[in-house]
């Protein structure tokens, strides 16, 4: 039917979409068109339905597209675009918040990235992965089922086994949890407190259609801030050694110039001042910014290589190249090996292992 829209969704553990798709197409009602959103089981069978036309678009969790092009274009089908992270964060379930989590308290979870996060804030917390909670944890056994991990947790976490666990806010909701919840967030409420970059693609959803999709309909499931967000983080982890896969943290926005101006005042910053003015001065608050903030952190989490770039949403794709370039120098410089100033000097490690 020419004034009905189907759409496909598939959710994950980490991500609803269904759910979000419904209430976003309920909220908006586009005039003469009827919209449905139907579940889909997996990647592959909603791919072929998209291609044969029982849907008209698949919106997707972002991760399933990394390193899906070529099977997406094979069927006609491409990305074109997204929707923009609602609940990024993780959480910390625990009674306690982070920093008044008792000395060696064990902490799980499944992020090797937010282990290290974890360990950059308190280095005398035992973070731990849920395979390592059997030889941690006497008498508890590893679930086969990954999706029901959050729920052996949350009884491990009851019993006074562990102390904590760190699930998305999609699990924490789903998996019936009674403990409370501390969000870890990007930015501390207190400068120079612990942060958490999230890792990539967390709560993206991306929108996938035949070739030739009218962008018109295209406009009514995706966004700027999304579509912003999908193009600059798939340039970044299809750029990235595979190494990278697992520990990188990134995280992009639109922000007002307004809001920015408000945090440099707030913070006393005057670099993110200055990045509000035009190159004579004048402050123009016309053009949407783009924030990228990307980092990684060592297996100790002792040191962290981060960099940052607030940008013109008009030059957002040229600042991504750029960004990639000096990435690869700050890890080229900081993985080699410290040469020696004398041959009697002991070996020195690379900053970043």
């Amino acid at each position: 039917m020419e004034n009905r829209l189907v759409v496909g969704a598939m959710d994950t553990a980490e991500c609803i979409v269904g759910e979000q798709l419904r209430s976003h197409l309920d909220s908006i009602e586009p005039e003469e068109m009827e919209t449905s959103v139907t579940e889909v089981d997996d990647f592959e069978s909603g791919l072929k339905d998209l291609s044969s036309g029982k849907l008209d678009i698949f919106a997707v969790p972002a991760t399933e597209t990394l390193g899906a092009t070529e099977s997406i274009s094979s069927l006609g089908c491409q990305v074109i675009g997204a929707r923009a992270p609602r609940r990024p964060s993780m959480v910390l379930v625990s009674p306690d918040r982070l920093m008044y989590q008792p000395k060696s308290a064990i902490i799980v979870s499944g992020s090797d990235l937010v282990r290290r996060q974890l360990l950059r804030a308190r280095s005398d917390l035992a973070v731990i992965s849920p395979e390592a909670v059997e030889d941690a944890v006497e008498g508890s056994e590893l679930p086969a089922d990954p999706s029901d991990w959050a729920r052996w947790l949350g009884a491990l976490l009851s019993e006074g086994k562990i102390d904590g666990f760190v699930i998305s806010r999609t699990e924490y909701e789903t998996s019936d949890q009674s403990e409370r919840r501390h969000t870890l967030l990007p930015f501390p409420k207190e400068r120079g407190g612990p942060h958490f970059l999230p890792k990539p693609f967390s709560d993206l959803i991306a929108i996938i259609c035949r070739a030739g999709f009218p962008s018109r309909m295209a406009q009514i499931v995706t966004e700027p801030e999304g579509n912003t967000a999908l193009w600059v983080q798939s340039r970044i982890m299809g750029d990235l050694a595979d190494s990278f896969g697992d520990t990188i943290g990134i995280q992009v926005r639109h922000r007002q110039v307004g809001g920015l101006l408000r945090q440099a005042e707030e913070d006393r910053d005057i670099v993110l001042e200055q990045a509000c003015h035009d190159p004579e001065g004048e402050i123009s608050e016309d053009e949407v910014r783009v924030e990228i903030r990307m980092e990684t952190i060592s297996a100790d989490g002792t040191r962290t290589l981060a960099l940052e770039r607030l940008i013109r949403r008009s030059e957002f794709q040229h600042a991504t190249i750029s960004l990639l370039l000096d990435w690869g120098r700050l890890v080229k410089e900081t993985t080699r090996e410290v040469p020696r100033d004398h041959p009697t000097d002991d070996e020195a490690p690379s900053f970043l292992r």
